[in-house]
Order: structure tokens, then sequence, then C-alpha cells
């Protein structure tokens, strides 16, 4: 697949560093940090490996700096997450939503990927760069997303975009996605929802230190910049706790205040309001490049059905995606 999105960037006339959110052109510390870093990758995801080099033979762009991109990201964008059981939603399929919220510097290098990996799933996701992912559902039905949470200090292991990716990539179920994410080696502070078909969910939350997993008893689970249980806040920097966050309490009270099932349209309206939901507007912060909803999802997950507002929800529309099938 390397070779194919080669192969796109030629037929478009543009560079590889022209469609990279972080420069080709890296310093030393960073690619250092890629090559500490790319013996887990080896061990956990070999094919992503052979992707990066693919585009670096392709692109003749020098391979440790391809590779470096994505191994070594210098970047923690926030986010809210959230998901729903099918106890609580008009569809009787489970509700994922998940808004990007990054500086608006990067809505020009943000890209909707449809991925058919040989061995693999189909899947359909949001990246800012090439071969990781962001967020995404693949053919089994299976959604996931991040939020960033703060790090003091990273340790040489996988970077959650290619998490993302390879949970796409390769896992049918939560449980196959959350005992993945268990044994792998997190590079930093991250979040991870992962949702399926059946209505099952979980909240990994890791660490280079640590790793804890979320069942949900009452069918809906929440995200945002800090981790949620207690064991887990001491590897964070700060002393943030959830009660700290209005998107997060937000989306608790959006919740509790429930007189009838949800269903998407419920849902577009906690991700796309501004004042009541938890989509961040520009115009909401100070500053050049200001943190801002860039992107949105809302899903039935297993049922096919997954919308995308291309841009902040509270501005634009959120449009019908393609989801993989895995029946053709």
């Amino acid at each position: 697949m390397g070779r194919q999105f080669g192969t796109q960037l030629e037929r478009e006339g543009v560079t590889l560093d022209s469609v990279s959110a972080e420069p080709v052109d890296r310093h030393e510390e960073m690619l250092q940090f890629a090559r500490d870093c790319e013996p887990f990758v080896e061990m956990h995801a070999p094919e992503l490996l052979r992707e990066l080099r693919g585009i670096a033979d392709y692109t003749d762009v020098d391979p440790q700096a391809v590779k470096s991109i994505p191994l070594a990201l210098n970047a923690d964008p926030g986010c809210s997450l959230v998901a729903i059981s099918p106890d609580h939603t008009e569809s009787d399929a489970p509700l994922f939503g998940r808004n990007h919220d990054f500086y608006p510097s990067f809505r020009d290098y943000s890209k909707l990927f449809y991925t058919s990996p040989k061995d693999g799933l189909a899947s359909v996701g949001c990246a800012h760069n090439f071969v990781g992912r962001l967020d995404g559902i693949n053919e089994a039905g299976l959604a996931i997303g991040f939020s960033g949470v703060p790090t003091d200090e990273y340790a040489p292991g996988f970077m959650w975009p290619l998490a993302v990716r390879t949970v796409l990539d390769t896992c049918h179920t939560v449980s196959e996605a959350a005992s993945w994410l268990e044994q792998l080696p997190h590079a930093q502070n991250v979040n991870f929802l992962v949702t399926d078909a059946t209505g099952n969910i979980a909240l990994v939350e890791a660490s280079p230190t640590a790793v804890n997993t979320i069942r949900p008893d009452d069918g809906f689970v929440r995200a945002t910049n800090q981790f949620t249980s207690e064991s887990m806040q001491r590897h964070q920097p700060s002393a943030r706790v959830p009660a700290d966050c209005p998107r997060f309490q937000r989306l608790g009270e959006w919740f509790r205040a429930r007189h009838t099932p949800l269903g998407l349209d419920d849902l577009q309206t906690v991700m796309g309001e501004s004042e009541t939901g938890v989509c961040w507007r520009t115009d909401d912060h100070e500053g050049n490049d200001p943190r801002c909803t860039i992107w949105s999802w809302t899903m039935e997950v297993g049922s096919g059905t997954a919308l995308l507002a291309r841009d902040s929800p509270a501005e634009t529309d959120y449009v019908p995606i393609t989801v993989p099938d895995s029946s053709g």
C-alpha cells in the first residue's frame, strides 16, 4: 500500500512533504526517537514498516525520515469521545462519536483514507499524515478513536496513530482490540475508545508505564483529555481530573438528561454544539492558531452508517461516508 500512496501523490502532482503535517526534514532528536521506537513496531505491526518503506522507495525520500513521521510524532491533540450501548439507542445499534480538536492550520493536512490491506480488514478513517489513523471504523463493525492525555516523559514504544491503524486492520471485536492495546508498549499517554457491532464498549487508558481498561456497567463511556480512573491519574503530569474538563461534564449531563432512546441526531447535537455540547469553535480561543474542532464523526456502529463533518460540526453538515462491507 505504500507504493499505492506514492502513486497517488505522483498522479496528483504533489510531494510527500507537502501533504505531511510533520516536516520530512526532521531534527536528529526525532530521528533517534524513531529509531528507538522502530523495534517495537517491527515486533507488533511489521506490515506498517513495510508500507513506510514502500512510500520511501516510491517518493525517493530518505527512509528513516519517512519512518520518523508516524513513529515519532510531536503533537498532542485534544479530542472528545463518546460511546453508547444499544440499550440506550433508538436504532438498537451502538452509537460512537469523536471530535478531533487540534490546530486549524492542520485542516490543510486532514485526509480521509479508505484502506484495504491484503491480509487485513478494510476500513475508513481520518489522519493528518500517512500510514497512521486517528479514528475510523472497519468492515467488521469495530470503531475506534483516541484522545490525547498530557505526557511528561515519552518512552520508546508505539505511537497512538499506528495503534489505531493496527486495530482497524486486524481486530474484529472490542475484546480483540482491548487485549492487543493492553499488551502494547505505549510511547505516551493516550485514551483509546473502542466499540463493536455487538454493543461492547471499552476505554483503554494507556501510558508508557501502565494500562487500564474500563468497561462500562451502564452502557455509556466518554473521554476527553485526562485519564478517568484514579489509578491512571498518577501517570499524567497534572492533577487534572475529569471534573475539571467542561466537555467531559457536558457529555455526562447530556446522557443523564435523556428521556427517550438516543439517535444520531441527538449525538450530532451534542458533538456539534459549542455552548451546550463539546464542539470547540475557532473564536472560543485566542491566538493565531487556536485549537478547535476540525472534524467530527458520528456513527451507528455495525449498521453501515457513519457520518463525518469535514470541518467544525458547528459550521459544517455531517455527510454520509461509505463504510467497508465484509459481505462484498
